[in-house]
């Protein structure tokens, strides 16, 4: 199971990520280095399922989304 983490964007922008748009994942909590996020296009929610098969093909159990 892999878990997503919202709180940075939440934070960043008053509400939960949704809609189209280029959405920036870390694979782990760490979001300190852009060159390490994993980018997806289209809507938030498919952004985050490919997020999570990207996640369970490298081994981790959270990602972060980028603000």
């Amino acid at each position: 199971m892999v878990t997503v983490y919202t709180m940075e964007f939440e934070r960043a922008h008053g509400k939960k990520p949704r809609g189209k748009g280029h959405w920036a994942f870390w694979m782990g909590r760490d979001t300190s280095d852009i060159n390490a996020a994993h980018w997806f296009t289209g809507l938030y929610s498919e952004a985050a399922k490919q997020a999570k098969a990207k996640a369970r093909e490298l081994g981790h159990t959270v990602v972060t989304v980028g603000s």
